[in-house]
């Protein structure tokens, strides 16, 4: 993917986080944006390089992407952010292609808490119709087999695979074949959550910057956050999605999609039955996933 922009080459960056979705992606973005020694794009998830046909509606262009970082100027570190990274096939090698041996960021978290706050933020601000994350779970199979579902559901099909975007171990392993190992850090959700100035700090060494800066902490794009109109329109890079996407629109019910989002109830607490039965059907992945990453997981386990 060699690409130029108006006759020179653009500025690209060395770094990403890549995902995964619900795991603390926005706050770490915004921690980073806050360093004088980084610069990263007030648009969050362009998804430039997803390698899925039925790619998000709102993914930037070749043209727009680079254009993204044309505020560059003496930041040494240069990212973006974008969660379908991690559980795109193809991403990995469309990044290594077209930014070299850049380095990593993956976030993760307890997958079953992961899995329904995903479903939670599909009730709330998209377009998941299935009030009961039992039946989502159950729909998950036929909307993976299903053409249509996948071409015209609201948004990126994949968001709407609870239980497939929870399985890690084979989304980090496509990264550490690809990339140096060394070049990707892995951080877990509850780690950063009880002690995000030290995860901060250690994401700034990683990247190379004075790892003495303090962010500004604050939680950012929790799930059960309502939808609220004059808030949305706050976030500029938002905005520039959603403009994106309302004009790009081919179905009215997408429309209504998004008006239903507004002040919708949120779901109900996730069933403890349903926690045993995905906890079991996990366990193998996370086992996995403890050999790969060589971190202890016993706390997501049964």
């Amino acid at each position: 993917m060699n690409i130029m922009v108006a006759g020179r080459a653009p500025k690209k960056p060395n770094f990403l986080i890549v995902g995964a979705a619900k795991c603390g992606t926005t706050s770490l973005f915004r921690y980073l944006s806050q360093h004088p020694e980084i610069f990263m794009p007030r648009w969050k998830e362009p998804s430039f390089f997803i390698g899925d046909p039925f790619k998000p509606l709102n993914r930037a262009t070749k043209s727009v992407y680079y254009k993204l970082f044309n505020g560059v100027r003496q930041e040494t570190a240069v990212g973006e952010a974008s969660v379908a990274y991690l559980f795109d096939k193809a991403a990995p090698n469309l990044i290594k292609e077209a930014l070299g041996d850049i380095k990593i960021i993956i976030l993760l978290r307890d997958p079953v808490q992961m899995s329904y706050s995903l479903y939670n933020h599909q009730v709330r601000k998209e377009g998941e119709l299935l009030n009961n994350f039992e039946a989502a779970l159950d729909a998950e199979k036929y909307r993976q087999n299903n053409l249509s579902f996948r071409k015209h559901c609201y948004g990126w099909h994949a968001n709407y695979y609870y239980y497939q975007r929870s399985l890690y171990y084979e989304q980090i392993k496509r990264y550490l074949e690809i990339f140096n190992p060394d070049d990707v850090l892995i951080i877990r959700f509850e780690d950063m959550a009880a002690d995000p100035v030290n995860i901060s700090r250690k994401t700034y060494r990683f990247l190379g910057v004075d790892d003495s800066f303090l962010p500004e902490i604050k939680i950012h794009n929790p799930a059960g956050e309502i939808f609220k109109i004059p808030k949305f329109w706050q976030d500029k890079g938002l905005l520039i999605q959603t403009t994106s996407f309302i004009f790009s629109l081919n179905s009215l019910k997408k429309i209504w999609l998004l008006v239903r989002n507004v002040g919708r109830k949120k779901p109900p607490p996730i069933n403890p039955k349903t926690v045993i039965s995905l906890r079991n059907r996990l366990q193998d992945d996370i086992c996995r996933l403890e050999k790969l990453i060589g971190k202890e997981l016993s706390a997501w386990k049964c």
